[in-house]
């Protein structure tokens, strides 16, 4: 098994606290993407709140909300009542923390430990630690090896009922049974505590890991049958799965920060994204069970700037919990559609919620679904969901995964957007007028050519034309993207104070009219639409600088997406920028603070992080690599094993102010194109020729590897 490519860099990222009272900012969090916990000081007791991603009290109700908002596309009109309803404004849905544990009492002083390598948390006295706190990679068992007994404390909650606690041939126990309601069964979840002499196993199962049978027995057995194995093993298996998680990527930067940041924000992704399991909300209930927002999934950017950057760090597999729970969400989010714009395919609202039922069995008011006016009400929502899942596709090609869980989705995208255009008006010189519409999060509903929207739509439309033309599948659909995407309106703009043309939120929109953007939506065709890029011609490029240089947003919201617009231009100052506001956000975890308007802490989005550090060493916008495209000339860099679009996998330095190497290996049979960073280019001792737009092109085939130099030697 390979080893990390950089180990000091990775140990450089290690988290060493001498206090960890405040669980906000000094709490420590290990986890196998399933099952996760935060470990704090409480009082001089050592304390870990641990839960999964299916725990949820995922009742909703609907008895007292107005009727689903509606749009007339042909007659541009939007009904409904505007702002939070009922059901909204209850505490549940909402994931729940399911067990706290008490670990016994801390030493005066003492250090805790974060060793990310081994996802491994040590806590004690300085030079002796004797707690020593491990999730298991392989099962849903915290391991604690510690003198201290283990004790279950329960987590009570106003609208929850209370737990039974007991203990069944010395093993301790918590049983929980979450309400239902008319449309839902509810759920019950485990916890079970085994020791023997100074190591415990603590062990959760929930109704949905195991359906039927006695979840209590079982995870009683789960626990016993941990300790029936020896310590060593259960290590050694555990560091393994953990070597083979940080063996696919790494890099080695002379930007301590930015590196120390890619590690602690992939290794959060991987304690709480696991395949084969449920998506991690907006806010999981670590530190405090006071979550915004339901601690719902946020379409309109806050989860998916979670799972956008997984494929990136050659981590595509992370990305399989949403993608498979916005699969399954299909027949709700078609029943939205329909009784919002009453069309076929699909559209999303604002906030989903986990364990949501199909809604034609549904009996509640409005079939359960929650829609808030105005936030529900952007039809690039879907086009930006999609977008999250189809860039697994883009980077590891794996057809049959498309196919069966990505397709679909994008399918019925398509399906939406092509019906919604068919109502649509055209103007004058035949283009769509897109809407009506409403800029996340921004003015009134009702809007036309969102940047936004339009990107998004293109966005799919693409997306419709390669997937299908791959499957042999939907020709009448891909005729219709064909047809339709061409006649997109241009993106609205207005001039600025100099006279010049920026980008603006709709069509008639001025500059100004939107003082602070939420979502930075006059930047979205360079990113998140991807849209346009370095390759486009100067004019276009410096249309969107300047509008990009004149967005003025809340810092909370877009500092990732802003800064990536940035960087997929050369813009030097996106890297200052970006560090500028981060370096005010990291907290002694290691972890970042979101600030502002009910934001907090543990909020997956700051995986996106990595995301932008990627994107200054790696971009493929559109299948067209560029190496070091936004990194400062001053600092050398290397990375190994990032991920391209196109399914191919990188490694490259960057020394002395120049590229110094490239090697690049093909997972499919694609084209590879690759902007030069020379002006002769070697591929394994032959000379490649340079085309008018400085790429190179190669037709490889799964398993080439290639290796890339200035020169034959």
């Amino acid at each position: 098994m390979e080893a990390p490519p950089f180990k000091e860099p990775l140990s450089q990222a290690n988290v060493t606290l001498s206090e960890m009272k405040n669980p906000h900012f000094e709490g420590l969090v290990i986890g196998n993407g399933d099952l996760y916990g935060l470990v704090w000081d409480r009082d001089g007791e050592l304390f870990l709140r641990m839960t999964k991603n299916d725990i949820w009290d995922a009742r909703v109700d609907t008895s007292e909300d107005p009727p689903i908002p509606t749009v007339d596309i042909s007659g541009g009109t939007v009904t409904g009542i505007r702002g939070d309803t009922p059901s909204w404004k209850k505490l549940y849905p909402q994931p729940r923390c399911a067990i706290a544990l008490r670990l016994g009492e801390l030493p005066a002083p003492y250090r805790g430990h974060l060793n990310l390598e081994k996802s491994l948390v040590e806590i004690g006295a300085a030079d002796a630690p004797d707690t020593f706190l491990r999730i298991l990679y392989d099962r849903n068992v915290l391991l604690v090896k510690s003198p201290h007994a283990v004790e279950l404390e329960e987590i009570k909650a106003e609208t929850l009922p209370a737990a039974e606690l007991g203990e069944t041939d010395g093993v301790a126990w918590l049983r929980m049974k979450m309400p239902g309601d008319i449309d839902y069964k509810g759920m019950e979840y485990v916890v079970a505590v085994a020791s023997k002499g100074d190591l415990k196993a603590v062990s959760m199962l929930t109704s949905f890991d195991q359906p039927k049978g006695d979840l209590l027995k079982s995870a009683i057995s789960l626990a016993n049958d941990t300790l029936a194995e020896t310590e060593a093993a259960l290590v050694a298996k555990h560091e393994l799965a953990w070597q083979q998680f940080w063996s696919r990527s790494g890099l080695q930067l002379e930007d301590p920060e930015l590196q120390r940041w890619w590690y602690r924000t992939v290794y959060f992704a991987g304690t709480v994204c696991r395949p084969g399991t449920a998506p991690v909300g907006i806010m999981p209930p670590l530190s405090t069970d006071k979550t915004p927002w339901h601690a719902d999934f946020h379409h309109n950017y806050n989860t998916w700037q979670c799972y956008l950057p997984l494929a990136g760090i050659n981590h595509p597999e992370l990305a399989d919990p949403w993608i498979t729970y916005n699969n399954k969400m299909i027949p709700r989010y078609k029943n939205l559609a329909m009784e919002t714009y009453g069309i076929e395919g699909i559209h999303l609202p604002i906030s989903s919620f986990l364990h949501e039922p199909d809604p034609a069995y549904s009996k509640s008011v409005n079939k359960r679904q929650v829609s808030l006016l105005p936030w529900g009400l952007t039809i690039g929502l879907q086009g930006m969901t999609l977008q999250s899942m189809w860039q697994k596709y883009l980077y590891d090609q794996d057809v049959q995964y498309m196919e069966e869980k990505i397709y679909p989705y994008l399918r019925e995208t398509a399906r939406f957007y092509i019906n919604f255009i068919k109502k649509c008006p055209i103007d004058q010189t035949g283009k769509i007028k897109l809407g009506p519409s409403y800029s996340p999060e921004h003015g009134k509903p009702g809007i036309y050519n969102c940047p936004f929207d339009i990107a998004f739509v293109r966005y799919t439309f693409e997306a419709m034309i390669e997937a299908a033309s791959l499957l042999e599948r939907d020709s009448e659909l891909v005729a219709y993207c064909k047809q339709f995407k061409p006649m997109l309106a241009d993106y609205p703009t207005a001039l600025n104070a100099k006279g010049e043309p920026i980008l603006v939120d709709w069509t008639g929109c001025e500059v100004g009219d939107v003082k602070l953007h939420n979502i930075t939506v006059p930047a979205s065709p360079v990113f998140p639409g991807d849209q346009v890029t370095w390759f486009d011609d100067e004019a276009t490029k410096e249309l969107h600088r300047r509008t990009i240089d004149s967005i003025v947003f809340r810092d909370h919201n877009a500092n990732v997406m802003i800064n990536i617009a940035r960087a997929r231009l050369s813009m030097p100052h996106a890297r200052d920028r970006f560090k500028e506001w981060f370096q005010s956000r990291e907290r002694a975890n290691g972890l970042f603070e979101w600030t502002g308007h009910m934001h907090g802490v543990y909020m997956p989005e700051m995986i996106g992080i990595s995301s932008f550090v990627n994107e200054l060493l790696l971009q493929s916008v559109k299948n067209k690599i560029r190496l070091f495209p936004c990194w400062p000339e001053d600092l050398n860099a290397e990375f190994t094993r990032l991920r391209a679009q196109g399914g191919f996998i990188v490694s490259a330095k960057f020394k002395n102010g120049r590229v110094a190497s490239a090697t690049i290996e093909s997972v499919a049979n694609k084209e590879l194109q690759l902007l030069s960073p020379w002006k002769t280019i070697y591929v394994n001792g032959n000379q490649l020729e340079i085309d008018a737009s400085g790429l190179v092109r190669i037709n490889t085939q799964k398993g080439q590897v290639f290796e890339f130099a200035e020169t034959a030697n």
